[in-house]
């Protein structure tokens, strides 16, 4: 539970790097993923708030400013995020991550020749897998989550080195790359559980573990059942 002060604080952070963006809206898309950005988003169903108040920041962020924003450790890693522009704030009072900036409107079929191209390679369906890219990252190859995922799905460095990804925390960055790695985990989790794609996005959001832990069946954590519905309702959404 965060104090009215790390509130206040974060609150600050939030509105002085919103400010550097340009940003003045809080807008909200039909799936409950959150962005800021310069003027407000009039289709596909995005609601949009001022934010308040629009300040401008004392000092740009620096790469010891975002790795306390998202509780990192890892210098290196705060240095990369820094130096890529692709760090992830909280939102105070919810907990939910947004990030500095709307994604452009192209970003969303950017990746698709190389989504195709690794969908093929592993044998996994095409819209599974933008589905879960639109949910992790809404296609920013370059988000960081508050706990260190990383990329357009949202790897953890420890997940990829368990892939067989080297140097992770880079090379994660690189598109292609952090595809391949989170398309081979995807498919060992389908594989794991019988090609079901609940359980697989499941899987991939909380741990094969959980999984396993309830039964094969979707853990009961509101996160996880939320992360599920949104990915296959875009799936789903996809295949018309």
């Amino acid at each position: 539970m965060w104090t009215r002060g790390v509130r206040a604080s974060i609150g600050a952070l939030l509105a002085g790097a919103a400010s550097q963006a340009g940003a003045a809206f809080d807008c909200t898309d039909p799936f409950g993923n959150r962005y800021l950005s310069a003027r407000p988003i009039a289709d596909g169903g995005v609601q949009c708030v001022p934010v308040v108040p629009p300040v401008r920041a004392a000092k740009p962020l620096t790469s010891q400013d975002v790795a306390g924003i998202l509780g990192l450790s890892d210098a290196a890693l705060a240095d990369e995020v820094q130096r890529r522009g692709g760090s992830m704030l909280l939102l105070p009072p919810s907990g939910v991550s947004i990030s500095v900036g709307v994604p452009p409107a192209d970003r969303i079929t950017a990746y698709d020749p190389i989504i195709a191209a690794v969908a093929r390679s592993f044998g996994t369906d095409v819209n599974l897998l933008r589905a879960i890219v639109h949910v992790e990252s809404r296609f920013n190859p370059n988000a960081v989550s508050p706990k260190g995922a990383i990329g357009l799905m949202q790897v953890m460095p420890a997940t990829a080195q368990r892939m067989g990804l080297a140097d992770a925390e880079r090379n994660l960055f690189e598109p292609e790359a952090n595809l391949r790695t989170g398309t081979r985990y995807l498919r060992l989790l389908l594989n794991m559980f019988e090609g079901q794609p609940e359980l697989a996005v499941a899987a991939y959001n909380a741990g094969e573990g959980a999984v396993m832990k309830y039964g094969r069946e979707i853990p009961p954590y509101p996160e996880t059942q939320a992360y599920v519905q949104n990915v296959m309702a875009i799936y789903r959404s996809l295949g018309r």
